[in-house]
């Protein structure tokens, strides 16, 4: 018993031994003709979100059987949208921890594309405060007082107006980014401040695009609603909800 015992061990050993080495271990994979990822960059993990992200297989930019190819187009109009995201990346602080896709970002692919290829730019739903189910309204449409981004003759109130647009976007109510009962042109809520600086945001990203008005004038690729889809956080990669598999 004891020599079939040893004999067991040795051969034990001597299959462990030959087990290939585990992830991390020997010459990292190489990747050809890349362009704005970093060669330091875990690119199939990149790969996946932008697959997840849009909703599409490797060949939607890829050339079948050679993937380094710049013969597909949307291969570059890709790069131009991971260039884009960088610079998006620069208006969040907590955006960090090296050039997208690496480290944390509170903006990525996933939070215009949600799947899809081309990203959505008006929520399909109107948001209605306490006073709306009361019945109060419609409101008449009155100038704007203290408008620093936007043109002087935006309309700012009324069913149509851009707040609205702005509400329905994020799903609150004016006192978000107002001061609540202080008259709506204070600017005591930090919030408005933040407004601002996402309506220059949406022009900045707008701007990459050929045919677009400056926002909220004209035609607009890019929303408040592409991103925020009725949530002031706008979902991103790193805290995306999925549900769990169905029990069998």
């Amino acid at each position: 018993m004891m020599r079939i015992f040893l004999l067991w061990l040795v051969a034990s050993v001597s299959l462990v031994a030959q087990q290939p080495a585990g992830r991390g271990a020997g010459p990292a994979p190489t990747y050809k003709n890349l362009k704005v990822l970093a060669a330091t960059s875990d690119v199939p993990f990149a790969m996946a979100m932008f697959n997840e992200a849009l909703g599409v297989q490797c060949t939607y930019c890829h050339v079948q059987g050679d993937m380094a190819a710049d013969d597909n187009p949307k291969k570059e109009m890709a790069r131009t949208m991971i260039r884009m995201a960088r610079i998006i990346d620069t208006s969040f602080p907590s955006s960090n921890g090296g050039a997208f896709p690496d480290g944390y970002h509170e903006v990525d692919c996933l939070t215009c594309h949600r799947g899809s290829v081309k990203p959505e730019t008006v929520a399909p739903r109107k948001y209605y405060n306490r006073a709306n189910a009361l019945g109060d309204g419609p409101f008449a449409e009155t100038p704007g007082i203290s408008l620093k981004v936007l043109p002087p003759n935006t309309p700012v109130h009324g069913a149509d107006s851009l707040m609205g647009t702005f509400r329905d976007a994020l799903n609150v109510d004016c006192p978000y980014c107002h001061g609540g009962e202080r008259p709506q042109q204070v600017d005591v809520n930090p919030r408005k401040d933040t407004a601002r600086k996402m309506i220059l945001l949406v022009r900045q990203i707008n701007a990459n695009f050929p045919g677009t008005g400056v926002f909220p004038e004209g035609t607009q690729l890019v929303t408040c609603y592409t991103c925020h889809r009725g949530d002031p956080h706008p979902v991103s990669w790193s805290n995306r909800r999925y549900e769990l598999p169905a029990k069998r």
